[in-house]
């Protein structure tokens, strides 16, 4: 495996993953509006509050993987700094589940591989 080849195995993935969390919010939002309790959108509201930090930081991190992966030669600072962001992401989304953990660890791997090439 090349570094640009983990490089943009951990774009994908980072792709794979904001296109699931659409799928469960608009899965979320269709379960609110079909709801009859008052408190089922304060629940998405409080939802959101938490994850809008860890969104924050993901959108970061994979516009900076979008960066190392187009730019012709990447250096190891530049994986190291994407390694933190990714860390920092994951970080602040760890209290909602293990899915976001999950994922985001796939994209740290792909990055500590395309670290060691």
């Amino acid at each position: 495996m090349t570094r640009k080849l983990a490089i943009r195995l951990s774009l994908l993935s980072s792709i794979i993953y904001i296109a699931l969390t659409i799928l469960y919010f608009t899965s979320i939002i269709s379960k609110i509006n079909h709801s009859d309790s008052p408190s089922a959108g304060a629940g998405l509201g409080m939802l959101l509050a938490f994850l809008i930090p860890h969104y924050f930081m993901l959108l970061i991190a994979i516009i900076f993987n979008i960066v190392i992966s187009l730019i012709k030669f990447t250096k190891n600072y530049l994986i190291i700094i994407n390694i933190i962001l990714y860390i920092i992401s994951g970080a602040l989304g760890i209290y909602i589940g293990f899915f976001f953990i999950i994922s985001i660890i796939f994209q740290i791997i792909f990055l500590i591989i395309a670290y060691n090439k």
